[in-house]
């Protein structure tokens, strides 16, 4: 963030900090009842997926697209990782901290509301380049990582893709220089910032592991709300999307998942395997399972389970990639990924 931020010219500084506060803090006011926890079929688990990345509930979420020994793992992981220094340089957890307070100041919607309003003139009169280059940044930076995820089958790459651009159009076509709702926008921003509770990545670094879940959740559920101000309601993409099964043979299944996504249709496979009578993605446990190879005792079991799932995995991905003619907020990948363990804190 600080780097972007940087090298926006001095005149969309404004526009740009409030921007990005707006997406990454808003007001938590989602209340989901949680989903049934069945996932005997794999429908069940992908829509179940869906419905705890719609509530923001990222542990929930880690539970259930990790076997229970391979979540036990991932936590460890991810206090060893959380127990070292802090990564962030000198500069990094200045301007966090600066940001935080600009955002929880007494009076500090006034002041944003004040420092924005120029930066919406400039909107309203088709004179700021600021949102075409952030579109573009966007979609830069959001292919090379799914390009680049490990995680992602092809097929979940195809359907990811399609998802980013249906963002990046609604970007676009939507109007962001209504002063309405950029004074509501500010608002859900600075309340979700006090909802926080913290002032310095120091303090944020010294969040445990549910506290940290709780804060992620927070800042999505936010997300979801401000989008939802701007016409793009998230939270009903993913808990409305339509999960269908395309095959399955007791081990190896094919779900097909379509859903509306900014008012674009987006179609696409999803490959899943069977452990322990729970099924799971099959891309990303076989990507776990390679980076965190079982004991010599144990090998064998997950490794079979990993290689078969590839298998299955390779032909459907195929078949979607081609219709789709594209290389997929979570649906958009938003979930946690299991290597991201240092993300909390880094």
């Amino acid at each position: 963030m600080s780097t972007s931020v940087r090298h926006v010219p001095t005149r969309f500084r404004g526009f740009a900090i409030v921007l990005t506060g707006t997406f990454a803090l808003a007001l938590a006011a989602c209340h989901h009842a949680p989903p049934p926890p069945s996932n005997a079929t794999p429908e069940k688990a992908v829509e179940t997926n869906l419905r705890l990345t719609a509530m923001g509930d990222f542990d929930g979420l880690m539970k259930n697209r990790l076997p229970p020994a391979d979540y036990a793992r991932w936590r460890a992981e991810w206090d060893k990782s959380h127990a070292q220094p802090i990564s962030a340089s000198p500069a990094q957890q200045q301007q966090f901290a600066q940001i935080m307070r600009m955002l929880t100041e007494p009076g500090a919607e006034a002041k944003l509301a004040k420092r924005l309003q120029p930066e919406l003139a400039k909107l309203r009169g088709g004179k700021s380049g600021s949102l075409p280059i952030a579109s573009g940044i966007l979609r830069a930076a959001g292919q090379e990582m799914i390009a680049s995820s490990p995680q992602l089958g092809n097929a979940q790459k195809a359907l990811a893709t399609q998802g980013l651009d249906a963002l990046i159009a609604w970007a676009k076509a939507t109007d962001f220089s209504d002063v309405k709702k950029a004074r509501k926008a500010i608002d859900l921003v600075c309340a979700t910032a006090r909802q926080l509770h913290v002032q310095t990545l120091d303090q944020w670094h010294a969040l445990d592991y549910v506290q940290t879940m709780r804060n992620y959740g927070i800042i999505w559920n936010g997300l979801e709300e401000v989008l939802n101000l701007y016409g793009l309601d998230l939270a009903r993409s993913l808990t409305d999307a339509h999960v269908t099964s395309t095959g399955n043979d007791g081990v190896h299944a094919t779900v097909k998942l379509d859903m509306k996504l900014a008012g674009r249709s987006l179609s696409g496979t999803w490959p899943m395997v069977k452990q322990a009578d729970h099924w799971y993605d099959a891309a990303l446990l076989q990507a776990w399972q390679k980076a965190h190879p079982a004991p010599a005792s144990t090998t064998a079991a997950p490794a079979t389970a990993a290689t078969a799932s590839a298998s299955s995995a390779a032909a459907p991905a195929r078949s979607s990639a081609t219709p789709s003619g594209k290389p997929a907020p979570a649906a958009p990948s938003v979930h946690p990924a299991p290597e991201s363990s240092r993300a909390p804190h880094d």
